[in-house]
Parts: C-alpha cells; sequence; structure tokens
C-alpha cells in the first residue's frame, strides 16, 4: 500500500541546506530589496538643430556629460549643501547662463538689423543634414543650456546667410562661429568641472553612496543613438522646426 506524504513530510526530508534554498525560492521578494524609483517632474523638448558647429555641441563628448553634471549637481546640493552653499552655486550657474544669453541676444539682434537693410530677413539656407533631438529637461539649468544651443543654431544661420550672400568673408564667418562655439563648449567644460568640485565634496562629507543611488537615473537624449558622430545619430520622425 503505497504511502502517503504531505508537502510538510517532504520538507523534513530535505537538507537543512535545501529546505534553506527551497523556502528562500517561494518567498516574494522583498519590498527593500527592490530599487527605488524617484518620481521625478521632466520636460520633453524637442528641438532641431541645422548648423555644424551647433550639431557639434550636442556630441556625446560635450552635452551629455554637461547635462548630466547639471542634474548631479542639483541632486548633490539637496543632499550635502547647506543654504549659503547651494546659493553660492546656483548663482554661479545662473550668472554663466545669462551672461551667455545676453550675449547671444545681442549678437542675434545686431546681424538681424544686417538682414533686415538687405532684405534677407526672410531668407535661410537649407541645410544638408539637419539634427533632431527630444532632450530630457529634468531642471531649470538644463532647460537653459539647451535654449543657448538652439539661440547659436539660429546665430549660426543667420551668420550662414550673410555669408552665403556675399556680405561677409570666409574669415570672418570661421572666426565667429568657432568663437561662439568655443563659448558655449567652454561654460559646458565649466559646469563638468564645477560637478566635480561637488562631488569630490560630497565624498569628503562621506555622501558618496547617496549621491551615487540618487543620480542613477541620469538625464536622456532620445535620437542620439551610440556613435561619437551627431551624423550617425537616428532622427526623431515628427522633428520640430
Amino acid at each position: 500500500m503505497p504511502i502517503e506524504t504531505t508537502a510538510t513530510d517532504t520538507l523534513a526530508l530535505l537538507a537543512p541546506t535545501q529546505r534553506q534554498e527551497l523556502a528562500t525560492d517561494a518567498q516574494p521578494p522583498r519590498r527593500a530589496d527592490r530599487p527605488y524609483r524617484h518620481s521625478r517632474p521632466v520636460f520633453d523638448r524637442r528641438v532641431r538643430l541645422h548648423s555644424e558647429y551647433a550639431r557639434r555641441l550636442v556630441s556625446l563628448r560635450q552635452f551629455r556629460p554637461t547635462m548630466t553634471a547639471l542634474y548631479g549637481i542639483d541632486v548633490i546640493l539637496r543632499l550635502i549643501a547647506t543654504e549659503a552653499e547651494a546659493d553660492q552655486f546656483e548663482a554661479t550657474i545662473a550668472q554663466r547662463l545669462t551672461v551667455l544669453s545676453e550675449a547671444l541676444m545681442a549678437e542675434r539682434e545686431r546681424l538681424q538689423r544686417l538682414l533686415e537693410q538687405h532684405d534677407l530677413v526672410q531668407v535661410r539656407p537649407r541645410y544638408t543634414h539637419p539634427l533632431d533631438l527630444t532632450v530630457q529637461i529634468a531642471s531649470p539649468h538644463i532647460g537653459a543650456y539647451t535654449s543657448l544651443i538652439v539661440a547659436l543654431d539660429q546665430l549660426m544661420m543667420a551668420i550662414d546667410t550673410l555669408w552665403l550672400s556675399g556680405l561677409l568673408s570666409n574669415k570672418a564667418r570661421s572666426t565667429s562661429q568657432i568663437e561662439w562655439r568655443n563659448a558655449l563648449g567652454g561654460a559646458g567644460q565649466s559646469f563638468i568641472a564645477l560637478h566635480r568640485h561637488a562631488y569630490a565634496e560630497a565624498d569628503r562629507r562621506g555622501q558618496r553612496a547617496a549621491v551615487d543611488r540618487a543620480v542613477r537615473e541620469v538625464v536622456t537624449i532620445v535620437g542620439e543613438g551610440d556613435a561619437s558622430d551627431p551624423q550617425d545619430w537616428p532622427l526623431d520622425e515628427e522633428p520640430v522646426d
């Protein structure tokens, strides 16, 4: 006559380690074992960049590190900074962004007057390889820096319009475009350096692990692909002019 065994009897016959593994596998994962995902507000801003120098500014070597630095600074300030320290960092970043924005606006207005004088206000060149991106705006500073790159692209378009119309020499065009690209690129590098300083300070205060956990979800740039050359990046299906 067969001997009937229950689940309890079977468990009792297993070795202690087997019982422990079986019991562990049967238990659902505890909530504490799952990483916490902070729900943060973001804008998904779609932009189209036409000019070559604006495209270069959003290469993987410059744009993503700058976006990550700006977001990382905000995270670190919330975790370790005093009110006075946070104000100092905020003022440094805001001043750099404001100075660049005002300079770009003044130069655009100057070029706009030249375009008006020569009846070229409605004229713009067609660019052979425009680039479409969707940038995740996770902080006001990220939004401001993205706006600077869009403004730079518009400035480059005005310069190219004057150049193609014979109103600007090759040298003047090249010099102006390189200077403005370096101005924005230099600002990005300063933000990256500021982020390194803030991170080092967090490490010194024993907050490195907390910062690392908080910045796991970095900003994203949809449509960038895996290539370092922006010309190889795929484009969005519905570009924004």
